[in-house]
């Protein structure tokens, strides 16, 4: 890693004058810096020049002078139920369903290549204490690296894709507050909950409703979204995970379980509380964090044609 220096800048939309190493072309264009350099809008701070999977990557900090977006009136409401079969279930506070995500399950799917990779590489002469690692062994480690590095991206992307429609297009963004450092401790379930990455989207999710000017709702995590009719209210004792139906005994409702559990979320968003718990009854009292709007970092408040996946 090499930390560069104050005369780092951009010749054009695809050059880049580092300090010590000299002019390098991007493989991105990086067109939205330069024009905001060219206007006076920005300033490079420094330039990061890093080694990861076999490529080579240059992250710039940037200070740039950007105008503050109007808070959205909450118009527009929209519960987010994120889960492992379907990976992002979006429904209004009216009961209908707006978005569904299928989950691609991108470690799941390149498991088998990993596994073959990484066999490969186990046999040849790695790095060692006084051994330097072969150059098979280099070649079969940068296979690793790069189905890693391929997960990762494909991952990233769709999250990346969903966040920024969800910001753009809704005032209000409801998702639960999950326990997700307790559910990677349940094996069985730790290596799908990694990979659907459910950190990352409500991470993304804070910043970018910032930009839009939208905002993000935190139910507290013991609210049983999952567990309650979104038609008469009824709260049932218990739901394995293996029910994917909801099934109300008292109203007769029929509804896909993360349907059911986002039309919840959203309306528990437009009112603006959060109460109950996970077995059907008040016991701690309840917490819900309304993330603070409508102070961006980059970003018009423009809103695009609704693309969700």
């Amino acid at each position: 890693m090499d930390r560069c220096g104050s005369w780092d800048r951009l010749s054009d939309s695809h050059h880049l004058r580092v300090a010590r190493i000299g002019e390098i072309k991007t493989y991105e264009s990086t067109r939205k810096l330069y024009r905001h350099l060219d206007r006076g809008t920005g300033k490079i701070v420094a330039a990061t020049v890093s080694e990861h999977s076999g490529k080579w990557r240059v992250s710039f900090t940037v200070e740039v002078a950007r105008q503050v977006p109007v808070t959205r009136t909450p118009e527009r409401v929209i519960g987010i139920d994120v889960g492992v079969v379907t990976l992002y279930t979006g429904a209004s506070p009216e009961g209908e369903q707006v978005l569904e995500v299928a989950n691609p399950r991108h470690f799941v799917t390149a498991e088998k290549r990993l596994a073959h990779a990484q066999r490969i590489a186990s046999r040849r002469q790695g790095p060692k204490p006084g051994v330097a690692p072969s150059k098979r062994w280099k070649k079969s480690n940068c296979r690793v690296q790069k189905i890693h590095r391929d997960v990762r991206n494909a991952r990233k992307n769709l999250i990346h894709e969903t966040t920024t429609t969800l910001a753009k297009n809704y005032d209000v963004i409801v998702v639960e507050d999950l326990n997700i450092a307790g559910m990677v401790k349940n094996h069985s379930l730790a290596k799908h909950v990694s990979d659907a990455a459910w950190g990352e989207f409500a991470r993304q999710l804070e910043y970018k409703t910032k930009w839009y000017g939208s905002a993000l709702v935190r139910v507290d995590r013991f609210y049983p979204s999952s567990k309650t009719c979104s038609h008469c209210g009824t709260v049932k004792a218990t739901l394995s995970l293996d029910d994917r139906v909801y099934h109300c005994g008292t109203c007769g409702l029929t509804l896909g379980r993360d349907a059911n559990a986002a039309i919840n979320l959203a309306r528990q968003g437009l009112a603006g509380t959060s109460s109950g718990t996970g077995r059907g009854g008040e016991v701690r009292p309840a917490q819900q964090k309304l993330v603070a709007t409508a102070h961006p970092d980059e970003a018009s408040t423009e809103t695009p044609t609704f693309v969700g996946a």
